[in-house]
């Protein structure tokens, strides 16, 4: 029996199973398809508002309103967001692929009425090559119900029966009411564009997201939201049909919180892990740090001071080489103009101290960790502070100069001779040489590069 655990063991390991999670994506590039209800209609106000959203276009389907109609009021929405540029067609004058280029691709189709527009597409090769997901409103997909698939149940089924991905998104039991008087109060004082458009597009009576007495509950908007906040709603692939998703819950509260601070214009998009922001504040720092918090902050900015920070938590002390790490990993992102968690990194530096705590400061400025994989060491006889980052298909190798780690050896050199390296003056030395040259030394001009 043991060996067939044994077995079962080995092909867990080695398959995909424990894969590593997808980028998150920087922008989302997409096309729009409504049937202009008023919920519609906010949903694209909040996608207009989203910086890391791009419309490549507006399609535009008959279902609540007759398509002809919903144009002029796309074409008007668009322009009190200044978006006049964006193309607003139907699909019976305009097919979508023309409005394309061969750079559009991996295309979002987030779709807010019935699918009888994205049906029809579907039937052209070009589309496909251009379009990856769909996301789509609907009351319930597990039984199917709702007007935006009954309205055209024909084209639902072709696309709920294709091979294309799809994340059906609905507000579940619709608990969620977040129009209520409070919320349009707070629109109405928030005084930006978007808390000014939202607040002209509730004051319809008519909305598929209306509950008995008038209120409106949250619908089309949440396929929005969703866009750019994956990890608040819940989804199970459909038992059928895996290439089919649809939320079977999702975090009112955060949600609301989104949505009140995109109308405050306080919303912040990008890829984040668990904060939005990182602490500025110079009396959360220990004295030291906080004397060289301004002047480092003024020369090499925010994103050095983030990586170094979390470095010198993560190394357990303020250390040198490890400091020239996170340098050296923020000097590569730059190069390739990338965030975080996007690099393949080999490292020179060995596994035995003190060229290795460099490996700590690549790991933390460039997310290539360990855990993912994406950080090797070469074993190669000598170790030295020295890394090749590869990104698709470019690859640069990065070295501290020599005149550099010169400078480092020398300061080492002298801590073991003058202390050892059981003395606490010797950390304290090191500390301090390691603020200093995180103050003094520049990444623009330590290193050298060479494009492999």
């Amino acid at each position: 029996m043991k060996k067939y655990h044994l077995a079962f063991l080995l092909l867990i390991l080695a398959s995909d199973i424990f894969a590593s999670p997808l980028h998150t994506k920087l922008k989302h590039n997409i096309i729009i398809d409504t049937d202009c209800s008023p919920s519609d209609l906010r949903a694209i106000s909040i996608l207009l508002s989203n910086t890391s959203v791009t419309v490549k276009a507006i399609m535009i389907s008959d279902g609540f309103m007759p398509s002809d109609k919903g144009f002029n009021s796309v074409q008007k929405l668009l322009h009190q967001f200044d978006a006049d540029t964006i193309p607003v067609l139907t699909w019976k004058h305009n097919p979508l692929t023309r409005y394309l280029t061969p750079a559009d691709t991996q295309l979002t189709a987030v779709c807010l009425g019935p699918l009888s527009s994205i049906a029809k597409e579907l039937d052209d090769k070009t589309f496909r090559r251009h379009v990856g997901e769909i996301i789509w409103y609907i009351d319930s997909v597990d039984p199917l119900t709702g007007f935006n698939y009954e309205y055209d149940k024909v084209s639902a089924d072709i696309l709920l029966n294709s091979d294309i991905r799809i994340d059906a998104i609905s507000n579940t039991d619709k608990s969620g009411i977040f129009f209520d008087k409070d919320f349009i109060s707070y629109c109405s004082n928030s005084g930006t564009k978007l808390s000014k458009t939202i607040y002209s597009k509730l004051n319809h009576r008519k909305s598929k997201g209306e509950s008995a007495d008038g209120t409106s509950y949250l619908s089309e908007e949440l396929a929005a939201f969703f866009l750019g906040n994956h990890e608040l709603f819940e989804l199970s692939p459909l038992e059928t049909n895996p290439d089919i998703r649809y939320n079977i819950n999702y975090s009112r509260s955060a949600v609301k919180d989104v949505f009140r601070d995109m109308l405050a214009g306080k919303y912040k998009s990008g890829h984040f892990v668990a904060l939005y922001g990182f602490p500025l504040i110079p009396e959360l720092y220990v004295y030291d740090v906080r004397e060289i918090m301004g002047p480092a902050l003024a020369k090499y900015g925010s994103e050095e001071w983030k990586a170094c920070t979390l470095t010198d938590e993560f190394h357990g002390h303020l250390g040198v080489f490890s400091i020239v790490g996170a340098k050296m990993g923020i000097r590569a992102r730059e190069y390739f103009g990338i965030g975080t968690d996007l690099l393949e990194i080999s490292s020179y530096a060995g596994s035995v101290e003190p060229f290795s705590c460099l490996n700590d400061g690549l790991q933390v400025s460039t997310g290539a960790t360990l855990g993912q994989g994406s950080i090797h060491l070469i074993n190669d006889s000598i170790a030295r502070p020295q890394a090749v980052f590869i990104h698709g298909d470019k690859s640069i190798m990065i070295t501290l100069k020599d005149k550099y780690l010169k400078q480092l050896k020398a300061v080492i050199g002298k801590g073991i001779k003058d202390y050892g390296l059981q003395d606490e003056d010797y950390w304290n030395l090191i500390r301090q040489t390691a603020l200093k040259f995180w103050l003094e030394w520049d990444r623009n001009e330590i290193f050298e590069l060479e494009i492999m």
